[in-house]
């Protein structure tokens, strides 16, 4: 088949210009580290990466998610820790003030001192952070407890709003006053009263209502430990999909620099090759004037 001088030019520059772009393209890849720097480069691969970019927001959103509750969960359990020191300390006054060698004077003062040590636990019941208060269920624009003389009453609720952390997983920030504080500030009540009359069978009697605040105290100690340790395991499973996540988008878009640096030595080969054939293949003033 006859080839014009024109076609002949034709075929050279399209050989030319595909050549360019292909060492243009392998040395961009080998600059930037990335096989996809262009939507051209690979539709398909870049919309598997739109995906995976998806899926690490989401990732992201359970992971903040799970700081937050974690917050929570650790502050809720380090108020109950101190509460259950402060409780101890008040049955161990009770205790002192139930004996029989001491006076009603030396009875008011262990009332004054336990009185202090409830108002302690009041405040750290009435725990507030981050702009909300941690033991008042789910109303926590409030404060959960309120005091009138010796009697504390819980305004908050029951309920509990989830957080989800995970697909599939969610779980509660915290523990409702009630549960946590309730028995202890009932029993408070009851030996503040009994000291106040200075009846030490009373008093002894309302010793016996502490084995059942402190057993509340540890059951939602519990209950938190168990959430804190949910939440180590959701960690565990979002670094694990993270890292997977990492790895498939790397197989995507990374380059492979042993293999695309042979690729552009053989660009530049055959770059070289064709203008080299290129002065018996075309005239050469011919040639210049195309490439000028």
């Amino acid at each position: 088949m006859w080839i014009t001088q024109s076609g002949a030019y034709r075929n050279f520059i399209s050989n030319l210009e595909t050549l360019n772009e292909t060492l243009n393209q392998i040395s961009q890849q080998v600059s930037s580290g990335k096989k996809l720097n262009d939507l051209h480069d690979s539709p398909a691969g870049s919309a598997e990466l739109l995906a995976l970019t998806d899926l690490a927001s989401e990732i992201d959103q359970f992971r903040s998610s799970t700081g937050t509750v974690l917050y929570y969960l650790q502050t809720a359990d380090s108020v109950l820790n101190e509460v259950h020191n402060l409780i101890t300390s008040i049955y161990a006054k009770g205790s002192q003030a139930a004996t029989g060698t001491v006076g009603e004077d030396v009875r008011s003062t262990l009332a004054t001192e336990i009185r202090s040590l409830r108002d302690e636990i009041l405040s750290l019941a009435n725990t507030q952070t981050k702009g909300r208060y941690i033991f008042a269920g789910s109303m926590v624009a409030s404060a959960p407890f309120a005091i009138a003389g010796d009697s504390v009453s819980y305004q908050g609720d029951a309920d509990i709003n989830r957080i989800f952390v995970d697909q599939g997983t969610e779980v509660q920030p915290g523990v409702s006053g009630s549960e946590a504080f309730n028995a202890a500030f009932a029993a408070i009540e009851s030996l503040l009263s009994a000291i106040d009359a200075n009846d030490i069978s009373a008093i002894q009697s309302s010793l016996g209502q502490f084995a059942a605040a402190l057993s509340a105290s540890g059951q939602a100690r519990a209950k938190l430990g168990a959430n804190l340790n949910l939440l180590v395991n959701v960690q565990t499973r979002l670094n694990a999909r993270e890292t997977s996540l990492k790895e498939h988008r790397s197989r995507i878009e990374d380059t492979d620099m042993a293999s695309a640096i042979i690729q552009l030595n053989q660009a530049q080969t055959a770059l070289r090759t064709a203008l080299s054939a290129a002065g018996s293949i075309l005239p050469q003033r011919n040639l210049f004037d195309i490439l000028g």
